[in-house]
């Protein structure tokens, strides 16, 4: 057994034993979304606007609080227990340390992906246009804020400093929802576009409902492509930066 399949065979026990966590990562992500999705039918069918907003709501807690809160509470607290520390003078790698607490959350990520979409689907909504941007909206999402959880456990102390630590992030993940891009000012719209939750949105309209307007006229499977262009580039940005800042500043072990 690898030494990250092990940290995350651990990380999913503890994961199990906290509820608050637990409720957190699993009820979360479906609450909130699942009831957009039953109050927005309409004659046995979900309109595209509706789909839209629940996989919104979806994707904001999905990547906000089951990715990077917890992660970023799991890095912080083992690294002020000194596990972190401890793992390093064994044979395990910088990476498969770092990796281990995050597949439970890349597991999860899939796994209630999977049961949205069939929600979304048995409701009456319309299928996917384009599936591959919706993977890589949701995988690259959970990748960017996996990454953006170990920058921001730099310097958190414990997992109750991350309740203040994580505001930054929380923040700006909100200001890429669709709310806030509507009553911006033009003159932030292209600022907007740039913060990692806008990208996210935008890959994962176009890859359900083909288009980042429910309003407008939806695209076809090909041309969501070329469309997705600017938020795939923007959330390769961040994931790259952020991996880049993290594996020069992380620490392993808890200031003196």
């Amino acid at each position: 057994m690898s030494t990250s399949t092990a940290l995350a065979r651990a990380e999913f026990t503890l994961l199990v034993r906290n509820r608050v966590l637990l409720f957190n990562a699993l009820v979360m992500p479906l609450l909130f979304p699942v009831a957009f999705l039953f109050i927005g039918r309409e004659n046995g069918s979900l309109p595209d606007a509706t789909v839209s907003s629940a996989l919104e709501v979806f994707a904001l807690f999905l990547l906000v609080f089951l990715v990077y809160y917890n992660l970023l509470s799991a890095y912080a607290t083992r690294r002020d227990e000194l596990v972190l520390k401890r793992l390093r003078t064994g044979e395990a790698t910088d990476n498969e340390i770092l990796l281990g607490p995050a597949i439970p959350s890349f597991a999860l990520t899939t796994v209630l992906t999977i049961v949205v979409a069939a929600f979304v689907i048995a409701l009456g909504g319309s299928l996917p246009v384009n599936p591959v941007l919706l993977v890589a909206a949701l995988g690259g999402g959970a990748a960017m804020f996996a990454a953006l959880a170990l920058i921001t456990s730099t310097f958190t102390r414990n997992a109750e400093a991350a309740q203040i630590t994580s505001m930054p992030v929380i923040l700006l993940a909100m200001a890429g929802t669709s709310f806030m891009r509507s009553i911006a000012p033009d003159s932030l719209g292209t600022v907007i576009e740039l913060t990692p939750f806008a990208a996210v949105l935008d890959l994962v309209d176009l890859g359900w409902i083909g288009r980042t307007d429910p309003a407008a006229a939806p695209l076809s499977f090909a041309e969501t492509f070329s469309e997705s262009t600017t938020p795939l580039l923007v959330t390769t940005a961040w994931i790259v930066g952020s991996i880049v800042i993290a594996k020069t500043h992380f620490r392993w072990e808890p200031r003196a």
